[in-house]
Protein backbone atom coordinates (compact mmCIF):
# COMPACT_ATOMS: atom_id res chain seq x y z
CA UNK A 1 0.00 0.00 0.00
CA UNK A 2 1.19 3.71 -0.53
CA UNK A 3 2.08 5.60 2.34
CA UNK A 4 1.30 9.19 4.15
CA UNK A 5 3.71 11.95 4.12
CA UNK A 6 3.10 11.63 8.22
CA UNK A 7 4.17 8.02 8.00
CA UNK A 8 7.25 8.00 5.61
CA UNK A 9 8.64 11.21 8.06
CA UNK A 10 8.45 8.69 10.88
CA UNK A 11 10.09 5.69 9.55
CA UNK A 12 12.98 8.67 8.30
CA UNK A 13 12.76 9.93 12.29
CA UNK A 14 13.25 6.18 13.15
CA UNK A 15 16.12 5.20 10.73
CA UNK A 16 18.12 8.01 12.34
CA UNK A 17 17.21 6.96 15.53
CA UNK A 18 15.68 10.34 16.43
CA UNK A 19 13.08 8.59 17.73
CA UNK A 20 12.04 5.09 19.02
CA UNK A 21 9.86 2.09 17.34
CA UNK A 22 6.34 2.87 18.95
CA UNK A 23 6.92 6.72 19.73
CA UNK A 24 4.87 9.33 18.29
CA UNK A 25 6.83 12.38 17.45
CA UNK A 26 5.83 15.57 18.21
CA UNK A 27 4.12 18.25 16.30
CA UNK A 28 7.56 20.43 15.48
CA UNK A 29 8.93 17.11 14.66
CA UNK A 30 6.48 16.33 11.98
CA UNK A 31 6.66 19.95 10.57
CA UNK A 32 10.40 19.85 10.73
CA UNK A 33 10.01 16.99 8.81
CA UNK A 34 7.82 17.82 6.05
CA UNK A 35 9.31 21.05 5.56
CA UNK A 36 12.36 18.76 5.01
CA UNK A 37 10.76 16.78 2.53
CA UNK A 38 9.41 19.46 0.05
CA UNK A 39 12.96 21.32 -0.07
CA UNK A 40 13.78 17.48 -1.52
CA UNK A 41 11.46 17.50 -3.73
CA UNK A 42 11.75 20.49 -4.91
CA UNK A 43 15.83 19.27 -5.30
CA UNK A 44 14.72 15.84 -7.33
CA UNK A 45 12.21 18.23 -9.32
CA UNK A 46 15.14 20.05 -10.76
CA UNK A 47 16.70 17.08 -11.34
CA UNK A 48 13.62 16.13 -13.38
CA UNK A 49 12.90 13.35 -11.06
CA UNK A 50 9.02 12.60 -11.45
CA UNK A 51 7.06 11.82 -8.54
CA UNK A 52 3.08 11.05 -8.21
CA UNK A 53 1.00 11.04 -6.05
CA UNK A 54 -2.50 9.00 -5.59
CA UNK A 55 -6.14 11.26 -5.00
CA UNK A 56 -9.74 9.62 -5.14
CA UNK A 57 -11.69 11.91 -7.34
CA UNK A 58 -15.58 12.01 -7.45
CA UNK A 59 -17.26 12.49 -10.96
CA UNK A 60 -21.11 13.33 -10.94
CA UNK A 61 -22.46 12.13 -14.22
CA UNK A 62 -25.21 13.65 -16.66
CA UNK A 63 -25.57 11.34 -19.41
CA UNK A 64 -23.06 13.42 -21.08
CA UNK A 65 -19.70 12.25 -22.58
CA UNK A 66 -16.74 13.07 -22.35
CA UNK A 67 -16.13 14.45 -19.31
CA UNK A 68 -13.08 16.93 -18.30
CA UNK A 69 -10.68 16.10 -15.94
CA UNK A 70 -8.31 19.00 -14.87
CA UNK A 71 -7.85 22.45 -13.83
CA UNK A 72 -10.97 24.67 -14.64
CA UNK A 73 -12.64 21.05 -16.24
CA UNK A 74 -15.64 19.23 -15.00
CA UNK A 75 -13.57 18.01 -12.38
CA UNK A 76 -11.78 20.80 -11.63
CA UNK A 77 -8.45 19.28 -9.68
CA UNK A 78 -4.67 18.54 -10.88
CA UNK A 79 -4.87 16.19 -14.06
CA UNK A 80 -3.84 12.81 -13.56
CA UNK A 81 -1.39 10.93 -16.09
CA UNK A 82 -3.98 7.81 -15.25
CA UNK A 83 -6.36 6.70 -13.84
CA UNK A 84 -5.93 3.19 -11.74
CA UNK A 85 -9.28 2.38 -10.84
CA UNK A 86 -12.48 3.11 -10.97
CA UNK A 87 -15.74 1.90 -9.47
CA UNK A 88 -19.85 2.66 -8.48
CA UNK A 89 -21.87 1.45 -5.96
CA UNK A 90 -22.82 -1.07 -8.70
CA UNK A 91 -19.40 -2.29 -8.00
CA UNK A 92 -16.17 -1.99 -10.18
CA UNK A 93 -15.58 -0.43 -13.25
CA UNK A 94 -13.24 -2.13 -16.02
CA UNK A 95 -10.71 0.49 -17.73
CA UNK A 96 -10.73 0.13 -20.76
CA UNK A 97 -8.08 1.56 -24.19
CA UNK A 98 -9.65 3.82 -27.14
CA UNK A 99 -9.82 0.59 -29.45
CA UNK A 100 -11.92 -1.38 -26.68
CA UNK A 101 -14.49 1.70 -26.13
CA UNK A 102 -14.78 2.63 -29.92
CA UNK A 103 -15.89 -1.34 -30.18
CA UNK A 104 -17.97 -1.26 -27.52
CA UNK A 105 -19.93 1.64 -28.89
CA UNK A 106 -20.22 0.02 -32.54
CA UNK A 107 -21.57 -2.86 -30.89
CA UNK A 108 -24.24 -1.85 -28.49
CA UNK A 109 -26.86 0.51 -28.17
CA UNK A 110 -27.41 0.08 -24.69
CA UNK A 111 -27.46 3.47 -22.43
CA UNK A 112 -28.08 4.15 -18.30
CA UNK A 113 -26.43 2.14 -16.04
CA UNK A 114 -25.10 0.37 -14.11
CA UNK A 115 -22.16 1.58 -15.43
CA UNK A 116 -19.35 -0.75 -16.82
CA UNK A 117 -16.63 0.96 -18.96
CA UNK A 118 -13.77 3.76 -18.78
CA UNK A 119 -11.79 4.82 -21.47
CA UNK A 120 -9.41 7.59 -20.47
CA UNK A 121 -7.42 9.39 -22.21
CA UNK A 122 -4.89 12.04 -20.74
CA UNK A 123 -5.26 14.54 -23.38
CA UNK A 124 -3.38 18.05 -22.45
CA UNK A 125 -4.30 20.44 -20.81
CA UNK A 126 -7.53 18.45 -19.75
CA UNK A 127 -7.97 14.78 -19.44
CA UNK A 128 -10.98 13.09 -21.11
CA UNK A 129 -13.01 10.75 -19.19
CA UNK A 130 -15.62 8.19 -21.21
CA UNK A 131 -17.96 6.40 -19.03
CA UNK A 132 -19.96 3.63 -20.69
CA UNK A 133 -23.17 3.24 -20.78
CA UNK A 134 -24.26 6.53 -20.44
CA UNK A 135 -26.43 7.84 -17.80
CA UNK A 136 -26.62 9.79 -15.08
CA UNK A 137 -24.70 8.49 -11.38
CA UNK A 138 -21.80 8.36 -9.88
CA UNK A 139 -18.22 6.98 -10.14
CA UNK A 140 -15.10 7.24 -7.83
CA UNK A 141 -11.62 7.61 -9.26
CA UNK A 142 -8.66 5.97 -8.33
CA UNK A 143 -6.21 9.10 -10.01
CA UNK A 144 -2.15 9.01 -9.99
CA UNK A 145 -1.26 12.79 -10.66
CA UNK A 146 2.07 14.24 -11.26
CA UNK A 147 3.70 15.95 -7.75
CA UNK A 148 4.24 19.59 -9.01
CA UNK A 149 3.84 21.63 -5.94
CA UNK A 150 5.36 20.01 -3.40
CA UNK A 151 3.88 22.75 -0.68
CA UNK A 152 0.79 20.60 -1.11
CA UNK A 153 2.05 17.62 0.60
CA UNK A 154 -0.14 17.21 3.28
CA UNK A 155 -0.89 13.80 5.83
CA UNK A 156 -3.62 12.65 3.66
CA UNK A 157 -1.45 12.60 0.39
CA UNK A 158 -0.27 9.43 -0.41
CA UNK A 159 2.72 7.91 -2.73
CA UNK A 160 2.55 5.03 -4.64
CA UNK A 161 4.61 2.09 -2.75
CA UNK A 162 7.53 2.12 -5.14
CA UNK A 163 8.61 6.08 -3.96
CA UNK A 164 8.03 4.60 -0.25
CA UNK A 165 11.94 3.57 0.47
CA UNK A 166 13.65 6.54 -1.91
CA UNK A 167 11.73 9.27 -0.02
CA UNK A 168 12.58 7.30 3.39
CA UNK A 169 15.98 7.22 3.68
CA UNK A 170 16.48 10.60 1.59
CA UNK A 171 14.72 12.13 3.47
CA UNK A 172 16.97 10.23 6.93
CA UNK A 173 19.50 11.61 5.44
CA UNK A 174 18.77 15.19 4.65
CA UNK A 175 17.46 15.26 8.30
CA UNK A 176 20.25 13.58 10.12
CA UNK A 177 21.73 17.74 10.69
CA UNK A 178 18.94 18.79 12.12
CA UNK A 179 19.43 16.21 15.08
CA UNK A 180 22.76 16.29 15.43
CA UNK A 181 23.98 12.90 13.94
CA UNK A 182 25.40 11.82 10.90
CA UNK A 183 23.67 9.72 8.26
CA UNK A 184 24.63 5.30 9.29
CA UNK A 185 26.35 4.36 6.18
CA UNK A 186 23.71 1.60 5.43
CA UNK A 187 21.25 5.03 5.50
CA UNK A 188 23.22 6.77 2.86
CA UNK A 189 23.62 3.63 0.92
CA UNK A 190 19.90 2.85 0.71
CA UNK A 191 19.44 6.56 0.04
CA UNK A 192 21.70 6.59 -2.85
CA UNK A 193 20.27 2.73 -4.39
CA UNK A 194 16.30 3.91 -4.00
CA UNK A 195 16.92 7.33 -5.34
CA UNK A 196 18.89 5.18 -8.60
CA UNK A 197 15.97 3.44 -8.97
CA UNK A 198 13.57 6.08 -9.09
CA UNK A 199 15.25 8.06 -11.52
CA UNK A 200 15.85 4.64 -14.32
CA UNK A 201 11.96 3.87 -13.81
CA UNK A 202 11.32 7.97 -14.57
CA UNK A 203 13.82 7.67 -17.58
CA UNK A 204 11.51 4.43 -18.54
CA UNK A 205 8.57 6.36 -18.77
CA UNK A 206 9.62 9.11 -20.30
CA UNK A 207 11.29 7.40 -23.00
CA UNK A 208 7.96 4.97 -23.19
CA UNK A 209 5.83 8.47 -23.62
CA UNK A 210 8.25 9.44 -26.42
CA UNK A 211 7.38 6.23 -28.32
CA UNK A 212 3.78 6.33 -27.96
CA UNK A 213 3.67 10.05 -29.36
CA UNK A 214 5.77 8.82 -31.90
CA UNK A 215 3.51 6.23 -33.06
CA UNK A 216 0.79 8.07 -33.02
CA UNK A 217 2.31 10.53 -35.17
CA UNK A 218 3.26 7.43 -37.95
CA UNK A 219 -0.29 6.68 -37.61
CA UNK A 220 -1.60 10.51 -38.65
CA UNK A 221 0.66 10.44 -41.28
CA UNK A 222 -0.32 6.92 -42.46
CA UNK A 223 -3.86 7.95 -42.87
CA UNK A 224 -2.90 11.19 -44.50
CA UNK A 225 -0.58 9.33 -47.41
CA UNK A 226 -3.54 6.49 -47.62
CA UNK A 227 -6.13 9.52 -48.29
CA UNK A 228 -8.28 7.86 -45.49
Amino acid sequence: MSETANTIIKAALRAIGAIATGETPTHDELNDGLEAMKFMLRSWSARNIILYYTEDETLTMTGASPYTIGSGGTINTVRPSSIRGAWTTDGPVKLIDEDQYRQIRMDTTVSGGPFEYLWYNPAYPLGLLYPWPLGNGTMYLDCLKPLTDPTSITGTVSFPPEYDDAMKWNLAVRLCPEYGKEPPQVVSALAGVTLAGIETRNFALQINSIRTELLKLAHVRWNIERGD
